[in-house]
């Protein structure tokens, strides 16, 4: 109650990592973020603490999508099927939303990202040591009951990690702290393998590339990355090999066959039903799949860009995209601002790592149903964030030259 950002840091904690999944006894499926999120936000309201929002729109076109959203809902095909799924979301985004109001410093930002690093890197480690024990015969899987327990969406979630670690690691004093994250990322690397996932490893090679080309010393980066990746794939049986030979044969393979079926129905339904969609997880419900393939087996959407398009219509899709690229200009914005200001150097490199992330997760998410990841929105408002913090930074140093211009102009008088 007396530091309500505790509250929101705990909030991202259980909401990014969920930890209550993984207990045994009377606190397995307790409502442990409701009760937080209750806490924290009537501490903050009682605070008085910050509420402006970040001076972009990308916060506000966030409100728009959310408000296209609700309303699409009202027309869902199943409202029993979809309101449970509308409840999860909104929820995510009033996490987001109280981001973009509470984090206005380095040190805020900075126990956020800590707390982004460790929840999903946890299970990265985790995972990277049982894929070594096991020589990478098992697929690696994330927590039950939650959106990264499938072993794609644990991988690109890994992924989208991988640049914040690598920034802390360079913005940490600590040296302890230091060799510890420079130790999980050989670990994460194997989880990715692990996984199977022919997105999650797209998306590594995708990031692994933006990385490079960020990096001041490509020479040292390209043999690191080498080794690492030789290291974790010595240890994968031959069927990680046929799994990762199959991208070759995507217009034979089942599985991408199934999301090109299911790409078509959210986009015929959203077509058919201008400018509505399904309502949440719509499309995969058989009265709508079946309607446009009779005889075929209902999927999921397997794109988040085909998941927003099919539940909420063309109208959601293009707030999607619009945030997407905002996010990446806002980014771009930063780094472009903190060139050759060394007080900002930090901001500079958390920005072109969150780029680097939102990449990767763009391009991984173009075969997986995340698009209400929390930890993917969270990096959006990353970049709203320093957006912010960047331009008061800027104005900052102007406001005494015009105090003293003012006052210069006060003892000059009006005739002189």
């Amino acid at each position: 109650m007396r530091y309500p950002y505790a509250g929101t840091l705990t909030w991202g904690w259980l909401t990014i990592m969920n930890p209550h999944m993984m207990v045994y006894g009377f606190a397995l499926g307790w409502p442990f973020n409701f009760g937080v999120a209750v806490v924290t936000g009537a501490a903050w309201l009682l605070s008085g603490g910050s509420r402006r929002w970040p001076g972009d729109g990308l916060p506000w076109l966030m409100v728009a999508l959310v408000i296209w959203m609700s309303f699409d809902s009202l027309f869902a095909v199943d409202p029993d099927w979809s309101w449970p799924l509308w409840g999860r979301v909104v929820k995510i985004y009033a996490f987001i939303f109280l981001c973009l109001a509470m984090i206005d410093s380095k040190a805020r930002l900075h126990a956020m990202v800590w707390v982004m690093v460790i929840s999903i890197g946890f299970f990265g480690a985790k995972g990277g040591v049982f894929t070594l024990l096991k020589g990478g015969a098992y697929h690696v899987y994330g927590p039950d009951n939650t959106i990264i327990r499938d072993n794609n969406h644990l991988a690109l979630a890994v992924v989208m990690t991988l640049p914040l670690a690598y920034y802390l690691f360079l913005h940490t004093r600590n040296r302890w702290l230091r060799i510890g994250i420079g130790l999980t990322f050989p670990l994460q690397i194997a989880t990715v393998l692990g996984s199977y996932s022919r997105g999650g490893l797209i998306a590594l090679a995708v990031v692994a590339g933006f990385f490079w080309l960020r990096s001041g010393r490509k020479v040292v980066q390209l043999v690191v990355a080498a080794v690492l990746v030789a290291g974790a794939v010595l240890v994968m049986p031959p069927a990680f090999f046929d799994r990762v030979q199959s991208i070759d044969g995507a217009q034979t393979d089942e599985s991408f066959q199934g999301r090109l079926t299911a790409w078509k129905v959210a986009t015929n339904f959203a077509t058919d039903h201008f400018p509505l969609g399904a309502g949440f997880a719509g499309p995969q419900l058989k009265m709508v799949y079946n309607y446009y393939f009779p005889n075929a087996e209902t999927h999921a959407a397997h794109s988040i860009y085909f998941q927003v398009l099919g539940e909420h219509g063309f109208p959601a899709l293009f707030l999607y995209l619009l945030i997407a690229l905002l996010s990446v200009r806002n980014t771009r914005m930063v780094i472009k601002h903190c060139r050759g200001r060394p007080e900002l150097a930090w901001a500079g490199d958390l920005a072109s790592m969150v780029e680097v992330s939102l990449v990767g997760f763009y391009v991984g998410g173009a075969a997986l149903s995340m698009a209400y990841y929390d930890g993917f929105l969270l990096l959006q408002a990353f970049s709203s964030i320093l957006r912010g913090m960047v331009e008061r930074a800027a104005i900052a140093p102007m406001a005494p030259m015009v105090r003293s211009a003012m006052l210069a102009s006060q003892r000059s008088g009006p005739g002189r």
